[in-house]
């Protein structure tokens, strides 16, 4: 068993609130799950400083301001910045400020967490991010409520708010939707002429001297008026499209490739199993199986 290292200081307010949770072993095994959860008011010098700990843990500050050392780097948090992180690596995280650190905090683990924490951090480039509103406080705060007078249907809603504190995270790390009255007309043409050419060879030079602007920068507004890459949205779109012709039509694999402008079947095929986890043939043979 991997020893756990903790070491810290205890300088928080007496209205500091930490909960210990034991959820059931049945749900253990496909929920997610509360281990600890809280409201801190801390002030200097306190500290956690701990490694070895299987659980993740989602911190939110309130007011005040604290700091995070994980991986060779290091977060200031201020109000409305949050971090997530995996409790195995050594990390330490305290108050750097004369007024006192205020923060929500929840310890979980179970279902796929780690599976959230990879895509959290791949798309923030790092374990921290700041807030776009109120609701992660309003559901930490709900899970404090929960768990503080346990009932029966405690770790089921405590597994419906932690689902809905992660899908908040991983929106605060997407770009904001934009309407399309919001979208400049150039950018919806663009994105119209690749719906209407993607099985076509498109060259982004191209399209950017029809269009008459610089393509870096036409890159660069696609991914943010429509939260994905240029290249990514013309192969979401191959793909998509693939899966229709192999469900519906005896098209050979090398005829659909050719129809999706590649020109190496075995590069479709790998790309294909890159986004479906699965060939395009055994995905035609799984729909075919369905019908019989």
């Amino acid at each position: 068993m991997n020893q756990i290292l903790e070491n810290l200081n205890c300088s928080w307010t007496e209205e500091s609130e930490r909960l210990f949770v034991t959820p059931s072993n049945e749900l253990k095994n496909f929920l997610f799950y509360v281990q600890e959860t809280g409201k801190f008011s801390t002030f200097q010098p306190y500290f956690t400083e701990r490694e070895g700990l299987h659980s993740f843990l989602i911190l939110l500050t309130l007011s005040g301001e604290g700091a995070l050392e994980y991986q060779n780097r290091r977060y200031c948090l201020k109000k409305g910045d949050v971090f997530f992180i995996d409790c195995k690596p050594r990390h330490k995280y305290f108050a750097q400020s004369k007024e006192n650190w205020d923060f929500l905090w929840v310890h979980f683990y179970g279902a796929d967490a780690r599976g959230f924490f990879n895509y959290f951090s791949a798309q923030n480039e790092g374990v921290a991010t700041k807030i776009r509103s109120e609701e992660c406080v309003n559901i930490m705060t709900r899970l404090n409520e929960i768990n503080r007078r346990p009932s029966p249907q405690s770790d089921i809603l405590s597994f419906r708010l932690l689902s809905e504190l992660l899908s908040e995270l991983l929106l605060s790390g997407t770009p904001a939707a934009f309407s399309p009255n919001t979208v400049p007309e150039h950018m919806l043409k663009l994105r119209g002429e690749i719906d209407r050419r993607f099985c076509q060879t498109i060259s982004l030079e191209r399209l950017a001297k029809s269009f008459g602007r610089n393509k870096y920068a036409l890159c660069r507004d696609f991914k943010k008026y429509f939260g994905i890459g240029f290249k990514e949205y013309v192969t979401t779109k191959r793909i998509s499209y693939a899966k229709e012709i192999l469900r519906f039509s005896d098209r050979s694999v090398s005829e659909i490739s050719e129809m999706l402008g590649y020109e190496n079947t075995e590069y479709f095929i790998a790309l294909f199993k890159r986004y479906e986890h699965t060939t395009p043939l055994a995905f035609r043979k799984k729909w075919q199986n369905l019908r019989a």
